[in-house]
């Protein structure tokens, strides 16, 4: 787990993160062999469309504890996690389209359900953290309006932190920013054109304060529908990515006093577009981040220890335009732990 000042860490580092993001997902590499005009959606003025978004964050601590009994050492396991589920109505309207063809959004978050539930076993510390995790959403999981733009590609600036639930992220807040996309109920297109059944990857330039020795990728794939298989009602197009980070920690609050820790970063999305225009229509998308620590070997051990760190998001967004967007039974400030 991690501490308050981790918070603040996270918080002075997520800006940068999103623009990195936001040129990784729009910068492809140009060759010779392939000029083809990038894919783009069309936006209609005051269009309305509204989605059920549902969100799981569950954060672990996983490993091994050197403990000692007389003059032998030996390793105990630990274990902990705390879990938020989270679920709200989106209802997102194109305000006013630019000249440039991007598109000013307005999106409303109401009818909030929310529940934390933690480790049966949890320990004082591990209760204290859920009971702070569960008053933190608490107070987010309140009716707000936000606004941004969006650019034909879907790529989204001009967006504030307050368009996610606190997500407790040391830096570099990688997870956190791509969460502040991923929670949209839109899809960032790749700069090539819809070529269905053609899989792409692609390295990327990434570099944060806090890692070293980064290697980066993203690939993706337009899904061709499986033989056979006729759709019902509007055509629509899939779109499946895949993003890749890892590092070594060389500072900040995740680096080990002892031994070193390694970084890895996982985030995939499958989307279900309107093929007239791109617009959303489902997707299911999660991310992981996980930091391994192995600490220095000690005597009389055959392996030196290792614990893991992980946080990990799933996201569910369905468009309930025809039909009500269903909500659980309860309120927002539900619990269940």
């Amino acid at each position: 787990m991690h501490s308050k000042s981790h918070h603040r860490c996270a918080a002075t580092a997520i800006f940068s993160i999103i623009l990195l993001f936001s040129i990784s997902l729009s910068t492809i590499l140009v060759h010779a062999q392939n000029q083809s005009k990038p894919t783009l959606r069309t936006f209609q003025q005051n269009k309305i469309s509204s989605f059920r978004t549902t969100l799981r964050i569950r954060t672990e601590i996983e490993g091994q504890k050197p403990s000692s009994f007389g003059v032998k050492t030996f390793l105990q396991s630990v274990s902990t996690w705390i879990e938020q589920n989270i679920s709200w109505q989106a209802t997102r309207k194109i305000v006013a389209i630019n000249a440039d063809s991007s598109a000013e959004i307005e999106e409303q978050l109401t009818n909030f359900v929310s529940t934390t539930t933690s480790d049966e076993n949890e320990s004082s510390e591990t209760k204290k953290l859920a009971t702070a995790a569960e008053s933190t959403l608490n107070k987010w999981a309140t009716p707000k309006t936000l606004r941004y733009r969006e650019s034909s590609s879907g790529q989204i600036s001009a967006i504030t932190a307050e368009a996610i639930p606190p997500v407790d992220e040391s830096a570099p807040a990688v997870l956190t920013a791509w969460l502040l996309r991923a929670l949209r109920p839109t899809t960032a297109l790749p700069a090539r054109s819809l070529t269905l059944g053609e899989h792409w990857q692609e390295p990327r330039a990434v570099q944060f304060t806090e890692w070293s020795s980064i290697t980066a990728s993203e690939s993706g794939e337009w899904l061709s529908p499986p033989p056979g298989i006729r759709q019902r009602g509007e055509p629509t197009i899939k779109l499946q990515t895949t993003q890749e980070i890892t590092g070594s920690v060389t500072t900040g609050p995740e680096k080990s006093a002892e031994g070193n820790a390694s970084a890895h970063f996982h985030a995939e999305s499958l989307s279900t577009l309107a093929l007239d225009d791109l617009r959303l229509m489902s997707a299911s998308r999660s991310a992981t981040r996980d930091i391994l620590w192995t600490l220095a070997p000690i005597e009389g051990l055959e392996k030196p220890p290792q614990y893991r760190g992980r946080l990990f998001v799933e996201i569910s967004i369905q468009v309930c335009d025809e039909t009500p967007c269903s909500t659980v039974a309860g309120n927002s400030a539900n619990s269940n732990r």
